[in-house]
């Protein structure tokens, strides 16, 4: 064979091999895929975002079914997210009110975080009978513990990927072209949220995310309560996330959170908007302790 037929077929030979590696690497990404980088985003995420404190206006309005004007109220409180050191699947949310409709409850100061960073015994008891304390101000006869900015991201977490159904819904969302819409749905037996009396609450909702990175732009949690007995309405909640880079820490931090609530028959329906700012980290990480707390001046009165 000539030399120039040779070197013909040798770059037929290349360009095919070209062709079929550039094929390859345009397969198109399936859900499977951009969720798996998600979840390993969210794994370090885990590592990144504990133990920041945050600084969080609440602004809570409560339409009752009486027809009677709403009521309203402003909250200010510290509040710190932390994993625990016995599951890394697992985050902890802490809220201290300090201000209450422009009332000054007490000094602002990061008293959380003190109760982790000192020598105190119980921390994780006393942040949550500051929580507990806290908890007296919010609106509505709905008890919640959804409503902390990252409760969905737990749903993405390699220890939790597989109780979820997750669905592409479309590109584009959180006003980024390239995102894709990703719905998921519970599908595990034993639910990661309890309701009254231990209930299983399938939950339900949506991401946005980055296809490439795993970051998450936004989340939407949606649980449903059903009705239990006369001590229970049936009960909707949703909550809906938007996270944003910060520079100084170098991590996407939520910066705003829209939950509601609705309780059927003569129940009332709450409307909240959650904004955060004034980010802090601090190095700590707690073991969970069920000892009883001891008095000291970083808990509340009793």
């Amino acid at each position: 064979m000539p030399l120039t037929c040779r070197t013909a077929a040798l770059l037929a030979a290349i360009s095919l091999v070209l062709l079929r590696g550039a094929a390859v690497a345009q397969d198109p990404l399936t859900v499977d895929a951009v969720t798996a980088r998600a979840s390993a985003y969210v794994e370090s995420y885990v590592e990144a975002l504990s133990n920041v404190v945050m600084e969080e206006e609440y602004e809570q309005t409560y339409f009752r079914a009486s027809g009677r004007p709403p009521v309203q109220t402003e909250l200010v409180s510290e509040f710190l997210l932390m994993r625990t050191e016995a599951d890394a699947g697992q985050w902890i949310g802490f809220r201290d009110v300090f201000e209450v409709n422009g009332r000054m409850l007490r000094d602002r100061r990061d008293r959380l975080a003190s109760l982790f960073l000192g020598r105190n015994a119980n921390p994780v008891a006393r942040a949550r009978r500051i929580s507990e304390e806290s908890a007296r101000y919010n609106l509505g006869s709905a008890e919640r513990t959804f409503n902390v900015p990252t409760y969905a991201l737990l749903f993405l977490h390699p220890q939790n990927l597989q109780r979820f159904r997750y669905t592409e819904d479309g590109r584009g969302c959180a006003g980024v072209d390239t995102a894709w819409d990703v719905t998921f749905e519970e599908i595990g037996h034993s639910t990661m949220a309890r309701g009254y009396q231990e209930i299983s609450l399938p939950a339900s909702g949506r991401f946005c995310l980055d296809p490439e990175s795993g970051v998450v732009y936004a989340s939407e949690l949606q649980l449903n309560h059903p009705r239990v007995g006369r001590e229970r309405p049936a009960t909707e909640a949703n909550a809906r996330v938007t996270f944003s880079l910060e520079p100084r820490l170098g991590l996407w931090v939520p910066v705003e959170m829209r939950d509601r609530v609705r309780e059927e028959g003569l129940g009332g329906r709450m409307v909240s908007t959650a904004r955060y700012r004034n980010y802090r980290q601090f190095n700590v990480v707690v073991t969970e302790d069920t000892d009883p707390p001891q008095a000291d001046d970083g808990a509340p009165p009793q």
